[in-house]
């Protein structure tokens, strides 16, 4: 609305203003290929799969990873490494892998697995109430590192200069 006595007399919620609408552009997506699948292991061990891609350019930023979250998105997807993928940013922030593109699918192509053994410290991966798989060791390397890096973070203690590569050399 641009009449200002209209937008006093519409008023405001306690959020946001009655007279004014908010329109978001649908995301920008891009094709890349899948180079490779990582497993990262988190503070509480949870296994994370990660798409290395070929480099796109996605909202300004050159995107080399998208989260696959866990193996229930990869089975979904049926994706696999050499596959052709279409990306775009969840949010404008978070790189996602939307589709693949089973025309360009080279031959061969295996859907991916997590692992049924931690990658950093072979220990035991179980799969919990929901549908995340986690390493059962307590003693993980991974977990170890994370987890400093959460406490001496700025949401925990806030230890100035403390950044993850500090604590990943000193471990």
């Amino acid at each position: 609305v641009n009449s200002l006595a209209i937008r006093e007399e519409m008023g405001n919620t306690t959020k946001t203003p009655r007279w004014a609408v908010a329109y978001k552009y649908p995301p920008e997506k891009k094709e890349t290929k899948v180079l490779d699948i990582q497993i990262q292991v988190g503070r509480t061990g949870r296994l994370t799969p990660v798409a290395i891609v070929d480099t796109v350019t996605l909202a300004g930023t050159s995107v080399s990873k998208a989260t696959l979250h866990n193996q229930a998105q990869i089975d979904r997807l049926d994706i696999g490494v050499g596959d052709t993928v279409i990306i775009q940013k969840a949010g404008d922030i978070i790189p996602e892998i939307v589709e693949v593109v089973k025309a360009k699918r080279p031959d061969g192509t295996v859907r991916f697995t997590i692992p049924t053994t931690c990658p950093v410290c072979g220990g035991k991966v179980e799969s919990g109430e929901d549908v995340d798989m986690r390493c059962t060791n307590p003693d993980c390397q991974a977990q170890v590192v994370r987890t400093i890096q959460f406490f001496v973070s700025k949401d925990c203690m806030d230890i100035s200069g403390m950044g993850p590569s500090i604590v990943e050399t000193l471990m």
